[in-house]
């Protein structure tokens, strides 16, 4: 989609929902039913806002998914729109090799880059290639309007703030969107991607050599990256693929999340399964560092803690841990929390479980009443420090029950824990 069509396709959601909100006033006035009246404009904003936002992709998209995290607070249909959003990954069409091959600079003599890109989305685009000393190697390659596309899309997400308000009244949404843009900028940056992937690659294999496989950066400037390439089974081909190996990717991915944050001060912040996949000697391979959540631990604490003290039955010491934080409002009670996160602490108390898709579903289908799920929206806030820890841990969920993984999740807690 091109700049422009991105810019109107956006633009479009406030207009129209300001139209639908003036249209319920008019009707109300007139004797309609004010909540009805109001329920339906709003219903048809949540739909316009999810299909523009899958539509423009890229940053745009990225915000869609992080809205999407605090959907289990909405009225069913509600809930199932934003989290459709979840679902979608980008895959762009890659840009002409004659467009991009002038970008590809710096590089020493004798390095091959193959004109066929292998992956594309909204800011660059990646190829393969060889070293000059016959090393396989990925070739990460940034549009020249990656910075406006950002700095555009980042200016029409700042419209929807009044019905990003209405959905999450108690959310932050100015602060939230401020770090989402902080974060984008520094996606645009290769040297720093570059920095942490060597920083995790180092961190992983000196505390546990052979669980994760981070390749080698090879080059690194602004706008053009080079590391080793990384064979093995995509975690997309992973759901066909035998329970040995999803159950080795489920272990080594939940180790991966969960660990990292205290391993090496951050965490990885892009659950996409393209980023993922399973080597031959049953380590997980791990891509693009160039989302990364720092200083982390916070959200990885809670997470685990909230486990350990759920599964003791202390619902009050999880109520006061997730206000510590300042994930709750004051007047959220324990039962409510209880009822808002669905917790279920069988994951923990097994020495092996399995993230099954109905698992998954049958914790998605605790709703009651649509009124009672707007109540909980003021329940809740949200740090916006927590973003991408937050992100990284929900969708290492998602990625698991995506393969029907097992996992000895309640050892992979423990060591979190253990590891602060």
């Amino acid at each position: 989609m091109g700049l422009f069509s991105r810019a109107a396709s956006l633009a479009a959601v406030p207009v129209k929902t300001g139209a639908r909100f003036a249209s319920a006033a008019t009707a109300t006035a007139f004797g309609a039913d004010k909540d009805t009246a109001y329920a339906n404009a709003m219903q048809a904003s949540v739909e316009s806002l999810t299909f523009a936002l899958a539509k423009a992709r890229g940053p745009a998209l990225k915000f869609g998914q992080i809205l999407a995290l605090f959907s289990s607070t909405l009225p069913p249909e509600q809930a199932a729109m934003l989290g459709s959003l979840t679902q979608l990954y980008e895959n762009a069409q890659p840009r002409p090799w004659e467009k991009v091959a002038p970008l590809v600079v710096g590089l020493p003599p004798g390095t091959v880059v193959n004109r066929e890109a292998i992956a594309a989305a909204s800011l660059g685009q990646v190829h393969s290639g060889t070293w000059p000393d016959g090393t396989r190697i990925a070739v990460k390659i940034q549009y020249p309007d990656a910075h406006r596309i950002v700095r555009a899309d980042m200016l029409q997400l700042r419209t929807f703030v009044p019905l990003i308000h209405r959905l999450f009244p108690t959310l932050d949404v100015k602060s939230l969107l401020d770090e989402h843009a902080d974060r984008l900028w520094e996606e645009l940056d290769y040297t720093r991607e570059a920095a942490w992937q060597e920083r995790f690659r180092l961190a992983w294999d000196e505390a546990h050599p052979g669980m994760i496989t981070i390749p080698r950066v090879l080059h690194a400037s602004p706008t053009l990256l080079v590391t080793e390439w990384l064979p093995g089974v995509p975690f997309s081909d992973l759901a066909a693929g035998t329970a040995e190996q999803r159950d080795a990717t489920g272990r080594g991915l939940a180790r991966f999340t969960l660990w990292s944050a205290h391993l090496v001060g951050a965490v990885h912040a892009d659950p996409h399964p393209g980023n993922y996949r399973l080597l031959d000697d049953g380590s997980l391979g791990v891509l693009d560092f160039g989302s990364v959540g720092h200083p982390a631990g916070a959200f990885t604490d809670l997470f685990a803690r909230t486990f350990v003290l759920a599964a003791d039955g202390d619902l009050e010491a999880v109520r006061r841990l997730w206000l510590e934080v300042g994930m709750i409002v004051d007047s959220t009670s324990a039962d409510e929390l209880s009822r808002i996160l669905a917790l279920d602490i069988t994951p923990y108390t097994q020495d092996e479980f399995r993230f099954s898709k109905e698992w998954m579903t049958g914790r998605a289908d605790g709703w009651t009443d649509p009124a009672a799920s707007m109540q909980d929206v003021g329940k809740l806030a949200f740090p916006p420090g927590l973003l991408l820890e937050h992100r990284a841990v929900t969708g290492m969920l998602a990625l698991l029950t995506s393969i029907d993984a097992t996992v000895d999740f309640r050892a992979v807690i423990d060591g979190a824990l253990v590891a602060r």
